[in-house]
């Protein structure tokens, strides 16, 4: 069967976000995973964070362990973790200042915006995000290579050995990965080499194992060459080779000539800490815009967990994104983003919070901006070493499994992050977030992110580390998360345990999980006024690493049966 018959064939399975949610509950709620010791690991896989201990037990540090996971999730948890897309990660040397890594996708520089449009000039999610066409320059391998090769202490050709090993032995496969991979079979059998090693005769089951012996010979690859194998050398030639000849932009000049960019996060103070986060085209801006709006006496006097206090919250995300409309995008900063995070600016945004009733998205943009065209997947994981080093990471491939197309011979899957790109102002995505005028495509630019790890310091040492998939409702779980622990004081693992609400301004809905453990607390939201939706699918998957006592406690959500670990024990 050909190339075109097999993506015929493939796209028979409707090419919307909504047709491929996961909506089983694969831990029970309230059984979040949790370790403590002087230093820990948080991730959404056991194998994966069963490494970053292993490596810590043999004398690395918390940048050798997050160099080992990186790669490891690549093979634990294959709808996320990857060797083929890009995030941002942000850390901090002990006795240092946080610093961030941008390594997003990006566009080919041979790329058109006309080659992902309809006849009608509609964009075609079955160009932007499935298959080869949708795939932009992956940056984790550049990134991970680059952070473990200024502050590891360890060899990253041992530490890629050991994951290598990985991938030939085999991941087991949880009820969550099961789920995703029976469920997106269809489309990831349009690639070759993706229906060798993801699809089966049979459903997959929980506890099933997941060998990649082609993903393990890359990895010894990487090992004896580094990064130059990935974007000049061998590897690159096997993806350049395999996607042009399916109709795939990448060359081998938009690999070697990708870079990542760094600096000093955004930061501001919540609960009298210090909370950094990436700056646009990542989400960072919008989290910090949504916990300075409710930076207010009048926000900090409402009961926690009560009507009054999801309701400020919901019209703070709303505003939040209302505004990210004309910032979000790889674009230069604007005085206008700087002057988004003043505290004038903050105040006037919290000044139309009616605290009485929702105030419907339009009124809010009308009062907030001039009004215009109104209107995943990702996964994060934090290490904190018992030395004070710290790594908070995002990444992703965009959907889940990314663009389903996996590089021949090479054993890896490739982002589909053309995806996240605007291409009609107005127009919404799969995510139904509305496209901006600054996150319109062009060869060569990033595309926007919600994704937005956090690291938290106190008196300059790090107190937190934080961070979740979920598209959209990354900020908006993240403030949750926040806002509870840093100034209500609640305890790491109930808020990351509780049921989770979110509102992205378009529609104008709040959306709920299934299965919402205070349906008393929905009866009242619904009298202020909100229309209410379940979203059918989990929130959010939140890990974090949080400093309690003299000692780390590590919270895995239990949404996507994460796994946290500490090494070494309290008193050790």
């Amino acid at each position: 069967m050909s190339y075109t018959e097999r993506r015929t064939q493939g796209s028979r399975v409707k090419s919307s976000y909504n047709d491929f949610r996961v909506t089983m509950s694969a831990g029970a709620p309230g059984q979040v995973s949790t370790a403590r010791g002087r230093g820990a690991v948080a991730s959404a896989s056991r194998q994966a964070s069963e490494l970053a201990i292993a490596v810590l037990k043999d004398g690395g540090n918390a940048f050798d362990a997050a160099f080992a996971m990186a790669f490891s999730l690549a093979i634990c948890h294959p709808q996320a973790g990857n060797l083929g897309g890009g995030g941002y990660l942000l850390y901090q040397k002990q006795g240092g200042r946080p610093r961030f890594f941008n390594y997003r996708e990006q566009a080919p520089m041979g790329a058109t915006r006309e080659a992902f449009l309809t006849a009608k000039g509609a964009p075609d999610p079955d160009k932007t995000a499935f298959g080869p066409a949708s795939v932009c320059v992956p940056g984790t391998v550049k990134a991970f290579f680059e952070l473990q090769g200024r502050h590891g202490k360890l060899k990253a050709g041992d530490l890629l050995q050991a994951v290598a090993r990985q991938a030939d032995e085999g991941a087991l496969v949880t009820q969550f990965e099961a789920d995703c991979l029976n469920r997106l079979s269809s489309k990831l059998a349009v690639s070759p080499e993706a229906r060798r090693i993801y699809v089966r005769a049979e459903p997959y089951r929980a506890g099933d194992t997941l060998r990649n012996p082609a993903l393990a010979e890359t990895l010894r690859l990487l090992a004896r060459e580094g990064e130059g194998a990935f974007y000049r050398g061998h590897i690159a030639e096997q993806m350049v080779t395999d996607l042009q000849a399916h109709g795939g932009f990448l060359s081998a000049a938009d690999l070697a000539g990708y870079a990542i960019r760094e600096g000093e996060p955004l930061h501001a103070e919540v609960g009298g800490k210090v909370v950094w986060t990436v700056p646009p085209e990542g989400g960072g801006a919008m989290l910090l815009e949504i916990l300075g709006i409710l930076d207010q006496e009048a926000f900090r006097r409402l009961p926690y967990d009560s009507p009054a206090y999801h309701h400020h919250i919901a019209q703070a995300c709303k505003l939040a994104f209302i505004d990210r409309m004309d910032y979000l995008g790889d674009v230069p900063p604007s005085e206008a983003t700087r002057r988004l995070l003043t505290r004038e600016q903050l105040d006037q945004r919290f000044g139309l919070i009616d605290p009485d009733r929702d105030t419907p998205t339009a009124a809010l943009a009308a009062g907030a901006r001039a009004p215009k065209h109104a209107g995943k997947n990702t996964t994060h994981f934090a290490i904190l070493d018992a030395e004070g080093n710290a790594v908070s990471n995002s990444y992703t491939m965009n959907l889940r499994y990314g663009s389903k197309w996996a590089v021949a011979g090479a054993g890896f899957l490739l982002n589909g992050s053309i995806d996240s790109f605007s291409f009609i102002e107005g127009t919404e995505n799969y995510f139904g977030v509305i496209g901006s005028a600054p996150n319109l495509f062009a060869p060569g630019k990033r595309p926007a992110s919600n994704m937005a790890p956090v690291l938290v310091t106190s008196g300059g040492a790090v107190e937190l580390l934080l961070g979740t998939p979920g598209g959209p409702t990354i900020p908006t779980t993240l403030a949750n998360t926040l806002l509870a622990t840093l100034v209500h004081g609640v305890t790491p693992e109930a808020q990351i345990a509780a049921s989770r609400l979110h509102h992205q301004g378009w529609p104008d809905v709040l959306s709920h999980e299934p299965g919402f453990d205070r349906p008393d607390l929905l009866t009242a939201l619904a009298a202020l006024g909100y229309t209410l939706k379940d979203k059918h699918e989990l929130i959010s998957d939140v890990h974090g690493v949080f400093r309690r006592d003299g000692e780390c406690l590590a919270v895995s959500d239990h949404r996507r049966e994460g796994q946290a670990l500490a090494w070494p024990p309290a008193g050790e």
